[in-house]
């Protein structure tokens, strides 16, 4: 009989426990965006197919064991999306590399901070220098090609014979060179070349004089062209010269994402914001000259670099310095009952576990090491 009554009892509690596990193994709908290295899918696959890897895909995976829920993904296009979707009960909750902002928090719930970030900018690398010297040397070299070398070549053979040949039938005392043939086209050559730069010719009249002044006046309107090449090389470099910081920013044309925070930021202090659709169509314009430099999260622009780097031979570099400082976060509809729940799991994730490293610090690790 004792044996009866436990059985029956042992019965009700697995009844009794059934729903919860039922609950415990609920299927949230996540919404999700591509967002390298957040977020990363092949979005020409169809839904069914498509395997998201990446840091916030790992993270939420490993929330998702800790609360003990199963995923549906849920794909959206960009953050207004991803944000309307949660929004209007689409999905139960969004993440991928979503900033948190006062004025998402009144349409949406954030989660604790998922991940701390800030700004960055990325220009394109020069190969040449800003150095005075080296860009007068690079200038210079713009003019040493095959075309103008034969035409100074040619120009300099028919002034030199002239000018020996005049020189050859002037009286002795105006004579500047030998009335032989070798020796004379030598002596012209140095006078052709001293006569580009400086007035050092004898008195002489006429056809000699003539030439004489003539050849200096090209050589004089020849180093006038390159001396205003290069000073105004020189201005461009110091005025809208090397971008270092954000403090460079204002006045320039800078690329950002049109329906991302960082366009905000920009146009406060003062910068020609160009608005892209996404980070690729900026870096495209960044490589090809149209604007000074592309803004955006340190850490994808961190990995984009690396990225376009290996794979082409025009570089781009990300410069150290880091700004508006910003948090992401996952989103839930507003008074979500998984709210406090997936806080506790991230929280727990983030905490050092003895000597071995968090599970969200081995993510940075694994996608993020730049920002270590």
């Amino acid at each position: 009989m004792l044996l009866f009554i436990n059985n029956i009892l042992i019965f009700l509690l697995l009844i009794l426990s059934f729903p919860a596990h039922a609950e415990a193994q609920k299927t949230l709908r996540l919404a999700i965006k591509p967002s390298e290295p957040w977020v990363m899918y092949d979005v020409n696959l169809p839904p069914e197919k498509r395997k998201p890897v990446g840091f916030s895909i790992e993270l939420w995976q490993g929330i998702a064991k800790e609360i003990g829920v199963k995923t549906q993904w849920v794909y959206e296009k960009n953050v207004p999306d991803l944000l309307n979707s949660v929004q209007e009960g689409r999905a139960d909750a969004g993440i991928s590399a979503i900033t948190i902002r006062s004025d998402r928090e009144k349409k949406v719930d954030f989660s604790n901070s998922m991940f701390e970030l800030g700004l960055q900018i990325m220009v394109k690398e020069e190969s040449g220098t800003t150095y005075p010297i080296m860009i007068a040397f690079n200038e210079i070299k713009k003019f040493i090609n095959p075309l103008n070398i034969s035409i100074f070549l040619l120009t300099l053979f028919f002034v030199v014979h002239l000018r020996w040949w005049v020189d050859k039938w002037s009286s002795k005392e105006s004579q500047i060179c030998s009335r032989h043939y070798w020796h004379g086209l030598y002596d012209a050559f140095w006078w052709s070349i001293t006569m580009l730069l400086t007035w050092e010719a004898p008195k002489n009249r006429g056809l000699a004089r003539l030439i004489d002044l003539s050849w200096h006046f090209i050589g004089l309107i020849a180093l006038g062209i390159l001396t205003g090449i290069v000073a105004a090389s020189l201005t461009i470099q110091a005025i809208g010269g090397a971008i270092n910081s954000e403090k460079d920013l204002p006045g320039k044309k800078v690329a950002a994402v049109a329906t991302d925070a960082p366009r905000n930021y920009l146009e406060n202090i003062g910068a020609r914001v160009v608005p892209v659709s996404s980070l690729d169509q900026g870096i495209d314009m960044l490589l090809k000259g149209e604007v000074d430099a592309l803004v955006h999260d340190g850490p994808r622009l961190l990995y984009m670099a690396k990225q376009i780097n290996q794979q082409q031979n025009t570089g781009v570099a990300v410069l150290p310095a880091l700004f508006n400082n910003q948090n992401y976060g996952i989103i839930f509809p507003n008074g979500s009952q998984y709210l406090e729940t997936v806080n506790r799991a991230l929280l727990k994730l983030r905490e050092q576990q003895g000597l071995n490293k968090s599970f969200h610090q081995q993510l940075r690790d694994k996608w993020i090491p730049q920002t270590n």
